[in-house]
Order: C-alpha cells, then structure tokens, then sequence
C-alpha cells in the first residue's frame, strides 16, 4: 500500500509553479490521520490482541490517497495540465526510493538467514511487490490473516499492488471522462457503487478473492476520489435543505457543524480499530466504519475539533510523514522475528522490531525520500529508480526459479535438515496407483509400491498413515510384499461423510481394504482423535471397534499405530540459521512429554477399551519410539525427525520404519 501521496509533506517542500497550482494546500491534519492509520497497522500487527481491529488502517490509507491523488488528478485537467508522463514520473519518485531500500535489504537478510524454501518464496514476494502484482500471488496462497501469512516478510505489498493497479486505469478513465465532457463525479459513483456491489457479492463464496482483488477494492479509493472532486469543485449536495415552517437554510458549513463532522468520523475510525475482528468476513459492510469515518474527518476541513487539537499534534503529524517508509519497514521485520524465532516471538522482541522500524522509517524519510522526490534530475531519477525496481525484481524471479538457492553458504551446512523440511512425494506413482483403482479426484489419494502386482499390505489412513509410507515400503519391501497406501480422511466403516471430499473418498477405500483378496495385511495410521465423553464420541469410538472387527474376520493381520506427538513448537527452530546466532530457540529440540500425554488421554482411554477386546490386533505406539517419561525429541542424531508440527519428514520416516522393524521381530 502506499500510504503517502504525491502531495509534498510540508510547505517548504511544495514544488515551485506551475505544477503546486494542481496541488492541494498542505494539510497537517491528513499527516495526523495518516498516523492513525499506520499506527493501527502496525500496532495490530505486533500486539493483534491488543488491538484486533487495526489492520482496517488500511482502509483509511485507501480514502486519503484517493482524495489526495485525485484531486491533484481534476484541478490538473480543469487546468489543462494534466499529463500521464509527469503524473507516473511523480509516481515513481515517490513510491520507488523506500520501496526498493526495503525490498533490498529484505533480499539482503534472507540470503543469510532463510532456508532455500522460506528465500525461494521470499523471491516469489519480491518479484510480486516490484511488479505491483503482490495481490494476486496472494490471491490463491495462505489467507491474509492465517498463522502462515506471518511468515511472509513481504505480505503487506497486496495493499501497494492494488493501489498501483488502481492508478493505473482511474487516470485514464478520468482523462477519457474529461474530454468527452462526461460527469468525472458521476463515473466515479458508478464505478465505487459497482465495486462495493463486487465487494458483498463475492464476501462469503470469494472471501480470498474480494480481500485482495482490486475490483472488490476500488471503491475505497473512488470514495476518496469523489470527496476530492466536490472538495475541488466546492459542491453543496445539501443546497435547499431548510429548517422546518421555511426557516433559513441549514450552515453545514458551520464550525459547530465540522466539529461534529470531525467528533463522528473519528469515533467510527475508533469503533472500526476496536470492534471489528479478523476473524468476520472482511472488507463487507464493516469496511464502511473506517472509510466512511476517514471521508466525515477528511471533509470535516483542517479547522474542525479533531482536526485540529488531535490530528495536528505535532508527533502525530511527525508519524504521518514517516507513515509510508514505516508501513513498508514493520511488517518484514515482526515477520522475520516470527521466523527466526518459528513461532510468535516475546512481547519484548515484538516491541524492539516496532521501535526498529519507526527508527529506519524517519531514516529512509530523511536520506531516501525527501531528496529523490524532488523534481530537480527528475528524469535521471526516474530511469535510475525504475531500473533498480526492475532489477530486484528479475532478482526476486532468478531466486524463486533456482529454488530459493540451496548452495548458499549460509544455510548449506545444514542442507540435509532442510530437506527434512519439505514434503517428499513421487507423483508418478500416485497418478499411476489411481488410475489402476479408478480414482478420479484429487481427494482419493493412492500409492502402490509396484503397481504392476497386486498389493499385499495396506498402509490405510490419513496423512498421518502418509508420513511412514517410506519407512514402510522399506521394511515390507524387503520381506517380498507389496505395499499399498490409500489416503482419506477417518479410515473407518460407515463413518458419516457429509460434505467433506476426502471422508467421501472413505467408503470405496474402506471397501477395496476388506474385500481386496491379495491382502494379508492392514496398517491403520491416523490424526483422527477418539473418546467416550459423550454420545458422539462413543459412536465414533464405536465405529473403530467395527473397523477392526470387519478387517479381522475379512482374514486380515491388523496393526494400529499410535500417533506421533503433535509438537508445540515448529521444528525448524531447531535447525542453526548460518548468521542468526539467536535462532536455536531450544536447545535440545523436545517437548515436554506431559504436554502430549494430558492431550491424548481421552483418546487413548477410548483407544484401550476398544483394543482391550480385541488381543488379535497389535500395536505399534510411534509415540513411544520418540518419548520418554519427560520429553519427545524432535532431532535425533541429527536427523529433524518432524517436517512440520505433526507430520514426519522423509528421514523420520524412515528412521520410524526402522522402529517398526525392531517391533515386528518381536516374538
């Protein structure tokens, strides 16, 4: 988001005639409100209890540039000034100096700190964020407010790319508007009425796509482009409204009046940052609270209550001129600091990251922006920014394409630990297994060691029955079978499917389990959790019991495998970060074992009364494999054991597989 425009931040920095004719007259109070604005953003994103309305800040950064920007846009062509080549000129000088220092520096820190799939997708967001597109790369990737979407360093961009999209096309739709002597106000009520439309219709089926496109966006921005044509034009759309019995006309131009214009706008910004939540659908009808309280502000005129005693306090106009190298500098760094830590870090770091960005953002103000944005060398800048622009973002591009370059130096010490990282999967094998069984849809998901020969040992489960596939395969491999794997969701009979794709999925994998002749043997591995607690629980326990029972007389060997710890921490804390001393979060990479067993207490009292039955079922407990009375170690003779908090990486697999092995020599 830019969250300034191209309107000078102080008198003395106003561009000599004739371009500061098209230029509004300095306000202190828009300084003040853009300070309200970053202030949310920034405080909702290093304290988000504390203040979980706060990202509607950028709402209110969408109305003040499109007022400010679009009425630089009507008084140019009312005066016959307007051109497309100063106009983006002006664009660039502005938007590109702090942009491309925090892109920089942002590529800079992930070369030594990032692990090649973190700096892969920080390439992918640096290509995005220079090209202006970051709201599409986000369209279809972790939600903006997901715990995934804090691990993104450069994720505030979507607002910027949005912006830049818009001013794009406004301009020349209001060029295009001017010389065919169409109504400019009118096309911008049309247009803001037709995207807020997009806005609710797209809310609840769209969610993704209407917080990130520009079309379900524009009518911020056109909200604060028609304030700036009646503002440039000094319309009156209440002229002949009177007081009752024909009394004199109403003052709404009154100071009693704009101040309380200006008392209502703001308890609507304060009633936005404080009431509305991430979790309702976002932007809707609740977006109207922080724009329509920016529009009542912004037209309440600089001499209204608020406006004045508050929003033109000098440290609030000092933010608001720091508020766009603020907003590009917070948000990589409480990001990095949730990376760097593998989860929320203290309140203290989240305090010394906010102090750090208000400190690099009066910098980049005082040494970046005031002296590139000047008209003086304006073409010689223009060209040198938009080359530099350009080149972070073939940078960003060449790193995603080179998969986030694993042969650095920093992070090539502990490659092996980084692979364990990512998800291993062989594809082929999985299309060919699936169309042998005639699964069509991505929900059925299947794996058949040799897909030539009938399967003679089921691996059957979620992905908790994926993730010992590997180890699985090795040990049964090597004994002449053949294994097989199908992937639902519960691995149980008769289990209600409703309207989830993947429990759709169970019923036909449950039927080839008990009626493939060629199997002798079914292993049962899920993150699915039982207990008899209540009524539900127990018909959910009860259907296990049946699976067992029906797998057992179908004359199959059963083997029930006791989940592995879900983890309360990221695993990737335990791997060294080349140049960040402070990564390794804990020591020796465990957690404390009584954390797990009071989470699974329930479900293993449901587990035992089923099993207690049903002696001819054995039981291989991985959780056992990795716990001891006090703690479950996640790195075990330098092997990362995890990929993620409940899932086993390819080497863990494995090394599972050779627990399992020891288990079933067992007499």
């Amino acid at each position: 988001m830019r969250l300034d425009s191209v309107l000078p931040a102080a008198r003395h920095e106003q561009p000599a005639a004739p371009a500061a004719d098209v230029h509004p007259a300095y306000r202190p109070d828009i300084d003040g409100l853009r300070a309200v604005a970053v202030l949310s953003v920034v405080l909702y994103h290093a304290f988000p209890a504390r203040l979980k309305g706060g990202f509607v800040g950028v709402d209110i950064f969408f109305i003040i540039s499109g007022f400010l920007i679009g009425s630089i846009l009507i008084k140019s062509l009312q005066q016959g000034a307007f051109s497309f080549a100063d106009f983006y000129a002006r664009r660039v000088r502005r938007i590109f100096p702090a942009l491309s220092v925090v892109l920089a520096t942002t590529l800079a820190f992930g070369w030594f700190a990032l692990f090649p799939d973190e700096f892969k997708m920080l390439g992918k967001h640096v290509f995005g964020g220079a090209g202006f597109v970051s709201n599409f790369f986000l369209w279809n990737e972790v939600g903006y407010f997901d715990t995934a979407a804090e691990t993104k360093p450069l994720l505030h961009l979507w607002s910027l790319g949005i912006e830049e999209q818009f001013y794009i096309v406004w301009p020349v739709l209001l060029a295009l508007a001017w010389r065919l002597r169409a109504n400019m106000l009118g096309l911008a009520m049309v247009l803001g009425l037709a995207s807020f439309a997009i806005n609710i219709g797209g809310l609840h089926r769209f969610p993704s796509a209407t917080f990130y496109s520009p079309a379900s966006r524009a009518w911020e921005l056109l909200m604060g482009a028609s304030l700036a044509y009646v503002n440039v034009n000094h319309l009156r759309f209440y002229a002949g409204v009177r007081r009752p019995h024909g009394a004199s006309q109403i003052d709404f131009d009154s100071a009693r009046t704009r101040d309380a214009m200006s008392v209502l706008g703001m308890l609507l910004l304060l009633v936005a940052i404080f009431v509305v939540r991430a979790s309702r659908p976002f932007p809707g009808w609740w977006a109207l609270l922080p724009t329509l309280g920016a529009v009542l502000l912004i037209a309440a005129g600089p001499q209204a209550l608020v406006n004045r005693h508050v929003l033109s306090n000098r440290l609030m106009v000092w933010f608001g001129l720091i508020s766009y190298p603020l907003y590009l500098w917070h948000w990589p760094l409480l990001s990095f600091a949730q990376i760097i830590e593998s989860g929320l870090p203290s309140s203290k770091i989240r305090g010394v990251m906010v102090i750090a960005s208000v400190l690099l953002a009066w910098l980049t103000y005082r040494l970046i922006e005031r002296p590139l944005r000047g008209a003086q060398h304006g073409r010689t800048k223009v060209v040198v920014l938009s080359l530099l622009v350009a080149g972070l973002a073939l940078a960003g591009g060449f790193i995603y394409q080179r998969d986030g370059l694993p042969q650095r130096h920093a992070v090539v010490a502990n490659a092996l630990q980084q692979k364990d990282l990512i998800l291993v999967e062989d594809k082929d094998n999985a299309a060919a297994c699936k169309a042998r069984y005639g699964f069509a849809s991505f929900y059925e998901y299947c794996l058949l060691d040799d897909v030539k020969r009938d399967p003679t040992v089921l691996v059957l489960g979620d992905s908790h029955g994926y993730h010992l596939i590997a180890g699985q395969t090795k040990y049964w491999r090597g004994r002449g079978e053949n294994v097989w794997n199908l992937g639902t969701r519960v691995p149980f009979v008769d289990m209600p499917v409703g309207e989830d794709p993947y429990q759709q999925a169970t019923p036909k994998m449950m039927d080839l389990a008990l009626h493939t002749a060629s199997l002798k043997t079914v292993v049962i591995s899920t993150a699915f959790k039982m207990h008899t607690q209540n009524e539900e629980g127990r018909q959910k326990t009860a259907l296990f019991r049946r699976t067992l029972e029906q797998l057992l007389a179908a004359g199959k060997q059963v083997i029930w495998v006791n989940d592995v710890p879900k983890l309360d921490f990221e695993p990737r804390a335990c791997i060294r970060r080349g140049a960040i001393a402070s990564s390794q979060t804990r020591a020796d990479c465990a957690m404390d074992a009584e954390v797990w067993r009071k989470e699974v207490a329930a479900h293993n009292e449901a587990v035992a009364s089923v099993l207690k039955d049903l002696p001819q079922v054995k039981v291989f407990d991985a959780a056992a494999q990795l716990c001891d009375d006090r703690r479950c170690r996640v790195m075990i003779d330098d092997v990362l054991i995890y990929r993620d908090t409940h899932h086993l990486s390819y080497r863990g697999d494995l090394w599972m597989g050779e627990r399992f092995a020891r288990f079933m020599a067992k007499p």
